[in-house]
This record gives structure tokens, sequence and C-alpha cells, in this order.
């Protein structure tokens, strides 16, 4: 890359003999200018923006000196090069300190006037290398700090940073965001394209990032987000914006289902949050926002919803869907690989929330996520967790109201649980499998880790190792669970007295299962029957 000088002297001659003397090709300089006062001179500076000025101290308007202090107040690093005759040498000194490059004396020598542009070049390099080191950097750090951003935004009560959010100035500081307006206002945007076209880089992404930009242009400062559960939009606006916004709103809701002609059809909603006038509200604003979204499964169709829309329809605790015990053994169901349990458990869920199916969104957000993040507790740290995760959020955005978020769970958990059970026979051949078939077969009878064992066809440790490794419990622990499930079971589902139940799950001592039941579940058969019978 080469350099742009432009040359500055009220002598002619001076002018002519830096023009034939530089040896400009050589060097890669192009002349853009050559001006013969300093009013001239700032002026081409400010047009032309050049690497490098070579100038007379002494000039008309404004001289050497004068001239690099404008310059250096429009904020430009443009580097000089002074020319002085002798009896300006202690001027030119000076001048040093303002970061003069260099100074050369009258007449000009071809040899000084070449080194010292070298010199000046190889400068202008380290500049360049710098400041591309210096942007990068603040690229980098700029976008380190907006993914921060939004995670405290999202993620608020989960990780370190909410109290930033409080007031414009910590946000700005912290943050890097740049919001000035008393306004603010977020959109929650879902759509039911495959989750390849919700990830960031997408070409679909990009359309919407292009919308985002050329609706709300000049209206609102706004900040976008994108991830595969959707897009989320914050508007910073002036008061006397709010008509403005809502029509913009309309237009980037338009261009948007709009592209429909590429994607085909496809579903499209955007939530509204009510118009914040505090930044420290932003996050309620955000959640309001998703609560409107989540009105889609209310209103039905493809819509913009308001949380106003939303707001005063009737809630719903989380004993009405699931309760605590319910949960407990789902996630059993899960950590188990017990198909069948899971079903039933997953049936009960269905039928509640078909009864919950016009309540307030919010709520249905809130218990929708309180129920995936107890399942996704299972999966920390396994090479599963990402996917399910991801998987958890499409039965959301493919479900047409509420009781079909569930049906949609469960699909995912009976996949999970149909590929473990391959990976089992795959890793272990017949004989887990055996052995554990066996137990639910057997299990109302006393049978001992040997009787399996010797069922499986191998030894009675390598048996106990097995379940270990494999199932993460111990031989006794994984007996005494499926006769307590089939013995919750019997509790619920059927009036046969305890002494009977006792007997049916392999336990002729029926004190002896009152104290186990209640050791492994916390209360007594007869609490348990009582509460779920």
């Amino acid at each position: 890359m080469g350099y742009r000088i432009i040359i500055s002297d009220d002598e002619k001659n001076v002018l002519r003999l830096i023009e034939r003397l530089g040896h400009w090709k050589e060097l890669d300089i192009e002349i853009v200018d050559c001006c013969q006062d300093g009013k001239t001179a700032l002026e081409s500076i400010l047009r032309n923006k050049p690497d490098l000025v070579v100038s007379d101290i002494k000039m008309p308007v404004y001289d050497g000196i004068a001239l690099i202090e404008k310059v250096k107040e429009q904020g430009l690093d443009t580097l000089f090069i002074l020319v002085s005759g002798y009896r300006h040498f202690e001027y030119a000194r000076n001048a040093i300190q303002l970061g003069v490059m260099d100074y050369l004396l009258k007449p000009i020598d071809e040899q000084q006037l070449n080194e010292t542009l070298y010199k000046v070049c190889r400068k202008i390099d380290n500049l360049r290398e710098n400041r591309e080191k210096v942007q990068a950097y603040d690229i980098q750090t700029k976008q380190d700090m907006m993914k921060q951003f939004w995670e405290v935004l999202i993620r608020a009560d989960e990780i370190e940073g909410a109290e930033y959010l409080k007031t414009e100035q910590d946000c700005n500081r912290v943050y890097g965001t740049e919001f000035n307006k008393p306004c603010y206002q977020v959109l929650s945007m879902a759509t039911s394209l495959n989750a390849m076209l919700e990830h960031q880089n997408s070409l679909f992404s990009d359309k919407v990032r292009s919308f985002v930009n050329v609706c709300f242009a000049g209206s609102a400062t706004v900040y976008y987000h994108t991830t595969y559960r959707g897009h989320i939009i914050i508007l910073n606006f002036e008061k006397d914006r709010n008509a403005d916004i809502k029509d913009a709103i309309s237009v980037f809701f338009c261009n948007v289902r709009d592209l429909r002609n590429i994607y085909g059809d496809f579903r499209l909603n955007i939530g509204c949050s009510e118009v914040h006038y505090d930044i420290g509200t932003l996050r309620d604003a955000f959640i309001e926002a998703n609560a409107a979204e989540w009105g889609r499964l209310v209103f039905l169709g493809n819509s913009i919803v308001e949380y106003r829309q939303v707001r005063y329809l009737s809630g719903f605790a989380q004993e009405e869907l699931i309760s605590e015990e319910e949960m407990k053994q789902l996630q059993e169901c899960i950590k188990f690989i017990k198909q069948e349990e899971a079903s039933r458990l997953f049936e009960k869920i269905y039928k509640r929330a078909a009864a919950l199916n016009n309540a307030n969104p919010q709520d249905m957000r809130r218990q929708y996520w309180i129920i995936t993040w107890k399942l996704l507790e299972l999966f920390e740290g396994l090479p599963e967790y990402t996917s399910m995760e991801e998987r958890f959020y499409y039965a959301y955005l493919e479900a047409k109201n509420f009781q079909d978020i569930f049906k949609n769970i469960y699909l995912q958990i009976e996949n999970y649980i149909l590929s473990e059970n391959e990976k089992l026979e795959e890793q272990h051949g017949k004989v887990l499998k055996i052995a554990v078939s066996y137990m639910k077969e057997h299990y109302m009878q006393a049978i001992s880790q040997e009787d399996v064992a010797q069922a499986a066809n191998v030894s009675s440790g390598y048996l106990s190792k097995l379940f270990k490794k494999e199932l993460d419990i111990g031989f006794s622990e994984y007996l005494t669970q499926i006769r307590l499930d089939e013995a919750m079971h019997l509790l619920a589902e059927t009036n046969l007295s305890i002494k009977d139940i006792t007997q049916k799950v392999g336990y002729p001592n029926e004190k002896y299962f009152f104290k186990l039941f209640k050791k492994n579940t916390g209360i007594r058969p007869t609490d348990y029957r009582k509460l779920y019978g």
C-alpha cells in the first residue's frame, strides 16, 4: 500500500525543487497536492487526509507550527516534515515536540530529503500495523462486550453482571452500548424455519438483520441478537417517535413475512414489550417480549402480539401441570431409561396442559423452562446436553398450542431413551438387557444378584460391575428402585392393601417395606396413597 503526500511552501521554486528531488516512484509516494499558504494547505489536508505533509515553517495565514496544531485539533494522525532556513533552526527544533518527524534545512539536499522520506514511510508502516492491531482488538473487544451484554440480559438470574443494566452510564461503560434515549422496547421474533436457518451466520438471519437496520434507521438506536431460539431486538428511541416505531415494527414484520417467496411458507410471530422509560427495567421488557411472543399459542396464526394483550390472562402454578414428586419420577425415568413409565407421566402432563391452552403465556413460558431445565440437569456435562437443549426448544417452536409442547418434548425423550437402549445393547450385547428383564419379571420374588447373574450367564462380580458402569447404580439399589416404582404405581392406581402391595413387590415383611419406602421417597406408603391415589 502506497503513501500520499502534500507539499506546502510559499516559494514556488522550493515546491518545484522538492517535486524534482524526491524519489516518489521508488518510495511508492503519490503527491496529491501542492500548496503555497497555510490556509490552502489545511483545507487540502482535511479534504485529502494524506499520510505525510512536507511544509515550510514560515507561510502566510498559518505557519508550519499553526498548521500542525490545526490538523491535530481535527484528530488526524498525519505526519509532518518541516522545512526551515538556518535562521529558523531553533524554531524547527522546538517543533519536534509537536510530533514533527524531522526537519530539512534549505537549500534542500536530495540525499537528506529521500533518507527522511524513507524513514517517515517506515514510521507510517508501523503506525498502520499498530492501527490494524488496535482496530482488530477493538472489534473483538466490542464483540466480547456485546456477547456478555446479551448473556446478562437473557440469563440475568444465573450469571453476574445484571447490576450494570441499572443505569445507562454503567451499561454503556461495561458493555460498550450507546443507549442515550428515554424509551426502551424489546421485540422477540420466532419462526418455524429449520434450525439451520435460525443460526447467526445464516442467509436468513442476514436478511432479517438488514431489515432491522433499514426499518428502524433514523428512528431508534437498535441492537439485534439471534440464536436457534429466535431473534431479539432492542429499540432505544425518543418519546415523540412512538408512532414511528409502531409503524416500523409493522413494516419489519411484512418484510420478513415476504421472505416466504424464498423460503416457502413458515410461521412468523413477533412479541412486543411495553415501552419502558428506564434502562433498569430492560430485563423486564425482555421478559415481556418473550411472553408476548408465546402469546401465539393463545391467539394462533402469524401476527404481532403486544404484551398488553396477554398480561391479564389467567395464570397458573406449577402443581397444576406437574407435581414435585412427578418431576422426580420423570427424571428417574430418563436416568434409568424407563420408557413406559415416562410415557405414563407425560400422558398426565399432556391432559393437564389441555386445560391451560388459554392461560397466561408468561406462566406457560415459566413452567416450560422449569420442566426442561429440570430434565436438562440429567445431561449436565454430557455430550448430549447442547443437542437436548435445542431439541426441547424446538418442541416449543414447532408446537401449535401449550398442550402440543409436551407431546413434542416426550417425543424427544422417547428418542433419547430408544437411542440409549440401542447403545446399551451394542456395548454389552444381551447381558444387561437379560439381567434387567429378569429383574422386572421376577422382582416380586426373593431374587438375589447370583440368581440374576446365572440367568444372564455371567459371574455375579461381572454383573455388579456392569450395573455400576452402565447404570451408575448398584444391583440392590436398582432392584429396590424397580420394586418401589411398582409399589408407587399400585398405591396410586389400585385399591390393594399395603400388605398385599408389600408382598406383590417382593417384600414379605410389611414393617421393613414401610421403612424402606420412607427412606427412599421421604414419605410413608399410606401418605403417598393419600397424595396420589
